[in-house]
């Protein structure tokens, strides 16, 4: 997740509540004191962010209607096959589109980056979060937990309907799938921050029904193109699973793992088992989705100007990201000059570029930029707010907390 700023806005610094920080034993008896320890010793701030709830209805209500215009800009990308300039390899053309006719309403989960949004600054998308998105424990434990330690100062409570309304759509996922077996695989690439987004799946799976919930990392797991997902309970005894949900991205699997992009493909275009999230979020994953919406309409006051090319801003004022990439890296911000401002490094540099727009982000006397995010499943369902006083948020941003005011 990153973000770029452009000149100083609008001060939050009276909507802050300073508190103490959460306890380190109320981490470690949820088992999330990696979010505190060694380099992420400084990312739970001890900082609450008051919303109205004026602005918190803003921002489901975009949240709803970029939903609406992602499927609609996605269903035209492929409708013309713009598949090279949208980042989809060859490997993955047949089973987005079909993804994209049968699979709509399988989108467990994703979140909107937002610029913008508090006292009146435009709320402006900066990225879908469509396939693996992260911030899950802060959002519905870290947040919680924090707000009941500190009430007494606190009072109003954050938005945070995510494990209820996971819980509701995971429901919906076994309506809709009756021949199904109420059976979920989950399985990371076992980086710490993954296993920890995936418990909170993992128990909205088990509250919404499903009566066998199992981890496995992936190279335990068995892909059978003709019969399904495994795994191997013992010699010559094995496990089939119907759902699976893999908290590795579409993107990842098509460029890094093509021969399991190919048996995934024919698992699912087969209907031998269901994968979650769906492989047409990896359309929407891409940020050159972004470019896409943004020509589909660009009078919409929600989207940045984004492009291909970075003559398209003559004043030289944008910032340049790889279409696919995470935690910020291969980010360089512009403005106005030849040479970037300022940039990071990483493992996304081979990747096509967009260039974006510039947005404005509120900000507080110490020049930190806030950039608040919107969960989504069958509805907008909880905020996380993290913030950085660099002109890129990655990595190093300090998660904050929130409370939605009373009227």
């Amino acid at each position: 997740m990153e973000v770029v700023v452009n000149q100083h806005v609008l001060s939050v610094d009276n909507r802050l509540i300073y508190t103490e920080g959460l306890f380190s034993n109320v981490l470690k008896r949820e088992g999330l004191n990696w979010l505190q320890d060694g380099e992420n010793a400084d990312y739970l701030s001890n900082v609450f962010v008051r919303i109205s709830p004026k602005e918190l209805e803003a921002f489901k209500k975009v949240a709803v209607e970029l939903t609406d215009l992602g499927i609609i800009v996605a269903k035209k990308i492929a409708a013309n096959d713009w598949w090279e300039e949208a980042g989809i390899p060859e490997n993955a053309i047949e089973v987005v589109r079909y993804s994209l006719k049968y699979e709509l309403e399988m989108h467990l989960l994703n979140r909107f980056d937002f610029a913008g949004g508090i006292d009146g600054l435009p709320i402006k998308l900066i990225e879908f979060n469509a396939d693996t998105c992260s911030l899950m424990p802060e959002t519905t434990i870290v947040q919680e937990e924090h707000w009941i330690q500190e009430q007494y100062k606190l009072a109003d409570r954050p938005y945070n309907d995510l494990v209820v309304s996971l819980t509701e759509h995971f429901k919906k996922i076994i309506r809709l799938n009756p021949k199904k077996d109420k059976t979920l695989l989950i399985s990371t690439l076992d980086f710490e921050e993954d296993l920890l987004n995936v418990e909170v799946v993992l128990k909205a799976a088990k509250k919404a029904g499903f009566e066998d919930v199992q981890m496995m990392p992936l190279d335990k797991i068995i892909f059978a193109p003709d019969e399904g997902i495994f795994i191997e309970l013992n010699q010559e005894n094995y496990r089939r699973y119907d759902f699976f949900y893999k908290f590795i991205p579409w993107e990842f699997i098509a460029y890094e793992e093509p021969e399991l992009m190919d048996i995934l493909s024919d698992i699912v275009v087969n209907e031998l088992a269901i994968v979650l999230n769906p492989a047409f979020t990896m359309l929407l994953q891409s940020k050159a989705i972004c470019k896409f919406m943004y020509d589909h309409e660009p009078n919409n006051p929600h989207l940045l100007k984004t492009s291909f090319d970075a003559s398209d801003f003559p004043d030289k004022k944008y910032v340049k990201k790889p279409i696919f990439g995470r935690m910020g890296e291969n980010i360089a911000y512009y403005d106005g000059g030849n040479e970037p401002e300022y940039q990071t490094e990483g493992d996304y540099e081979d990747f096509d570029m967009v260039y974006q727009e510039l947005a404005d982000f509120n900000e507080d006397r110490k020049e930190h930029r806030y950039q608040p995010s919107i969960f989504y499943t069958n509805e907008p369902c909880g905020m996380a707010i993290r913030r950085q006083d660099d002109l890129i948020i990655d990595d190093d941003a300090e998660f904050v907390g929130h409370t939605i005011a009373r009227q």
